[in-house]
């Protein structure tokens, strides 16, 4: 039996719980001139196959953690689904290599958090993505995400939502700066094996939801996911992230309409630019009791 079975459109989707994310190797290592054993610790990556309506559509790259939010997150922030609603069903199974005697449901989910592929099934209630592939002869998706390359599907300006300027400043910068500080404190593997990226989900008193993966975008897609699932109100809350901020990134946070997106590292001029035009408030260098101020919108509560 799959991890997720045609489950309807507004029902949190279950699957097991985030797999281990650092995987251990015995290496060698040259340092002045001498040749030492040594254990590197490396952020595993899985592949998802995603099919659209029975179409291959894309391979990710990604931790495998949090699939209940990354996928719907992923397909909303790429233009695929504008809602919870368009989702018929999604089915999650570990590719036939992981799946051989599984003996349960409680085993394939261990599988599925092991496998080093797994294939994503997505119904939805409509027409299938323009993006996606035009022949379900086709044996395999065209299109592959690495862990460095995010995608999304270009969406004009028109087709993106605008912030007005906050009548009422309501953000708390202190807020911010603790949840940049929580968001170091909690990024163990990062501070492992220095391959991931962190982001979290803060709203006016702190830390909501916090997660990990090896791609930036990934990690912004899981946010966004969650909520969509869990059904929160996307203007109470802000997103921060360990990742620079490009366009692309500036545009998942508009789409879903969260009114503040911050960032410990810094912002590309597209971006500063997007946010200009959207009306998000875009935060850089959110550190050490600082930050960059890209665009401020009315939000935040200052002296």
């Amino acid at each position: 039996m799959a991890l997720l079975k045609n489950r309807p459109a507004g029902e949190v989707l279950p699957l097991a719980s985030p797999p281990a994310t650092v995987r251990k190797y015995d290496i060698l290592t040259y340092s002045n001139g001498k040749v030492a054993p040594a254990v590197f610790l490396s952020c595993r990556e899985q592949t998802l196959t995603v099919h659209v309506n029975g179409v291959p559509f894309v391979r990710v790259a990604c931790s495998g953690q949090h699939l209940r939010y990354f996928v719907p997150g992923f397909l909303y922030s790429c233009g695929v689904i504008n809602s919870l609603h368009d989702l018929a069903g999604v089915d999650v199974t570990p590719l036939p290599a992981a799946t051989a005697d599984c003996g349960g449901e409680a085993k394939l989910a261990d599988k599925a958090d092991t496998a080093e592929e797994v294939r994503v099934d997505v119904l939805l209630r409509g027409a299938c993505c323009s993006k996606a592939a035009s022949s379900t002869g086709q044996a395999a998706p065209r299109l592959t995400i690495t862990s460095a390359m995010g995608w999304n599907i270009p969406l004009s300006a028109r087709h993106l939502p605008v912030m007005p300027r906050a009548q009422v400043p309501t953000w708390d910068p202190q807020v911010i700066l603790r949840g940049a500080h929580e968001l170091e404190e909690r990024s163990e593997i990062f501070h492992q094996t220095g391959g991931c990226h962190n982001a979290a989900l803060l709203n006016r008193q702190g830390m909501v939801f916090y997660c990990l993966d090896i791609g930036r975008h990934n990690a912004i897609d899981t946010l966004v996911g969650y909520m969509l699932v869990e059904g929160l109100n996307p203007a109470d809350h802000m997103i921060i992230s360990s990742g620079r901020i490009a366009s692309e990134i500036a545009q998942k946070a508009v789409r879903i309409g969260v009114p503040v997106f911050a960032s410990l590292s810094r912002a590309m001029s597209r971006a500063v630019d997007l946010a200009r035009a959207s009306g998000l408030t875009l935060l850089g260098n959110v550190k050490s009791g600082s930050m960059h101020i890209y665009h401020e919108n009315g939000q935040l509560v200052l002296p």
